[in-house]
């Protein structure tokens, strides 16, 4: 590890174990406000610190998960209030917002389930909250799918710290493979996911329409029965011919 490493990690050995969870809910909140470059690094090193610590996994990645909802609702929040304009305003500014406009076609598509892919994958993820609140998606939705896709993100990335031990290289090529990995995974299941919706839903409407052709002639076959006529086409009588 490098001079800067040992000099924070002695310094968290010698704070409470609850400062410890409490200062990675911290840290997370800011990331998921403040995305730094590259990405997930605040969550990657508190991990691997809150390990060489002696703290809890399940407690440590709670707290991160929770840290990181909370900044990008309050994300959400604010693009929300402001809308859509304000927003693209900001992000054509920053150069980005091309991502943000893909984004769009994609839950325009795809729902919800475009907003878990993109949690996944390397600037969409940054994106999506602003994205979520200039869309206006229902905000209890929009939290769910946040809670579970970091809770998947961020525990995968505190269980490698937890595994890979001292060494803070390996470390970071563990996560950079895992994320090339889990964006790739994640596109694929988001292809096939649409690939099914797609079905469903042809089907579903095509079952649709035959019921409804199938009511149209019972209602026609009810009016033969009752009048005796073919509600199509009616035989001339002198009256309307003379008319």
């Amino acid at each position: 590890m490098t001079g800067f490493l040992d000099t924070v990690s002695n310094w968290v050995a010698t704070i409470p174990i609850g400062a410890l969870y409490a200062l990675l809910g911290v840290a997370a909140f800011v990331e998921g406000i403040f995305p730094p470059v590259p990405a997930d690094l605040v969550v990657a090193l508190g991990s691997f610190l809150a390990a060489r610590r002696g703290a809890s996994l399940p407690v440590t990645a709670a707290c991160i998960v929770a840290g990181s909802v909370g900044g990008a609702m309050v994300v959400y929040a604010i693009v929300r209030r402001f809308g859509a304009r304000w927003l693209h305003a900001r992000l054509r500014k920053a150069g980005i917002d091309n991502v943000e406009k893909r984004l769009e076609v994609m839950y325009s598509h795809y729902g919800m389930t475009a907003l878990f892919v993109s949690r996944f994958l390397p600037v969409f993820r940054a994106v999506a909250p602003p994205m979520a609140g200039a869309m206006r998606v229902p905000p209890v939705r929009t939290t769910a799918v946040f809670i579970l896709a970091s809770s998947i993100w961020y525990g995968a990335i505190a269980w490698i710290a937890f595994r890979v031990g001292d060494d803070w290289v390996a470390m970071q090529a563990t996560v950079r493979h895992f994320a090339q990995r889990v964006g790739v995974v994640a596109l694929v299941a988001a292809t096939l996911f649409a690939i099914v919706v797609i079905v469903v839903v042809r089907r579903r409407a095509a079952e649709r329409l035959a019921d409804v052709l199938a009511a149209e002639k019972t209602g026609e076959s009810a009016v033969v029965k009752q009048t005796g006529e073919s509600p199509v086409v009616r035989q001339a009588t002198p009256e309307s011919e003379e008319g």
